[in-house]
């Protein structure tokens, strides 16, 4: 199958599922030593679906989204996005397939200090090509949505952990992704803003119909979801 991203990718029969994950493992290798983090996790993720990845520190979650989510390489085991072999693709075509089709929060907002909020959120339309005034365009408009439209030319040293995250929120959807991942994206929140996060993720699902995957350990978070994954010793547990 040929698409813009690469030439040539495998693919599965297209199942209807927008994600399907096969018998992942991941093994990280230190000298001698072998440290085994996926166990053999097998997952579907419809499209518009909310799941959540809850489980301990150590627990193989985190891991488990960085391969979903194609951050990383599994040891063992196959990724499909539509159909589509995801690690069939090169690192270049891949990086480009993952900047428009997915979108990251973490629960650090890796935001650039030297860059203003507007210009955080218009990186990833840079980097996919769009023009820098449609950039900026987009960017103001999910300051807006976020109800940050008054701090768009703030650096992050001027702006609260919440306003910080809104403004990673916005740069992880500028692009339109159809998949948003994030990684303990309120364990850096006071409570307060922790729950406007959560509440935000859900509003976002509503009303651009985006897929979710959210890993966390906070069980009020993950009682939200309609469909919850428990990660023990890098498999899913009962």
């Amino acid at each position: 199958m040929d698409n813009q991203f690469g030439i040539g990718l495998s693919s599965a029969p297209y199942s209807g599922y927008l994600m399907e994950a096969k018998n992942i493992f991941k093994t990280y290798t230190t000298g001698a030593s072998e440290l085994k983090v996926l166990n053999g996790i097998s997952l579907q993720i419809q499209k518009k679906e909310a799941i959540c990845l809850l489980g301990s520190s150590g627990a193989g979650k985190s891991t488990l989204l960085q391969i979903l989510g194609t951050l990383d390489r599994p040891s063992a085991g196959e990724v499909f996005f539509k159909g589509q072999d995801v690690f069939s693709m090169s690192d270049e075509d891949l990086a480009s397939f993952r900047n428009n089709k997915m979108g990251f929060v973490f629960q650090f907002h890796h935001l650039i200090q030297e860059f203003s909020a507007v210009e955080n959120v218009m990186l990833p339309a840079l980097i996919a090509g769009v023009k820098r005034s449609e950039a900026k365009e987009k960017a103001v408009n999910w300051l807006k949505f976020m109800g940050l439209d008054g701090r768009a030319e703030h650096f992050p040293n001027q702006l609260s952990g919440g306003e910080l995250q809104r403004v990673a929120i916005a740069r992880a959807l500028i692009n339109d992704p159809e998949i948003l991942f994030a990684d303990e994206p309120t364990g850096n929140l006071d409570s307060e803003n922790s729950l406007k996060i959560q509440q935000l993720f859900f509003e976002l699902r509503q009303k651009l119909g985006i897929t979710l995957v959210v890993v966390t350990h906070d069980l009020q978070f993950a009682n939200l979801f309609p469909r919850i994954f428990k990660v023990k010793d890098g498999r899913f547990a009962q």
